[in-house]
């Protein structure tokens, strides 16, 4: 189950008629369906969408990273995301970037 799929499960739990297996049923229109997709457009974006685009942006900001005219050595995302855990404030820095691209879009997407 992916993470949207659970933060959906949390908001929205499946409910079913007095202790039956049969899942209650709602019914909605077009009016209901377009402002469920705008709050989804507008909504802002969780900690993982963010840490996903910082790792990207910290992934791509060093020219190498195999060890050779770097004190980078990481060998995927993940590992250089471990690696700048240890070097105080540097994690936060890709957040607060990654924060920044993620608004600009949400901006352009609801101008």
């Amino acid at each position: 189950m992916s993470i949207a799929e659970d933060e959906a499960e949390r908001v929205y739990p499946t409910r079913y008629w007095d202790g039956t297996h049969v899942k209650e049923k709602f019914y909605c229109d077009t009016d209901d369906l377009q402002e469920a997709y705008l709050r989804g457009r507008e909504a802002p974006p969780s900690d993982v969408e963010v840490e996903a685009v910082a790792k990207r942006l910290l992934w791509r900001s060093c020219k190498k990273w195999d060890g050779i005219e770097s004190d980078c050595v990481a060998k995927d995302e993940d590992d250089a995301w471990n690696y700048a855990g240890e070097i105080p404030g540097f994690q936060e820095e890709y957040i607060r970037q990654a924060k920044e691209m993620l608004e600009i879009a949400r901006k352009a997407v609801n101008e």
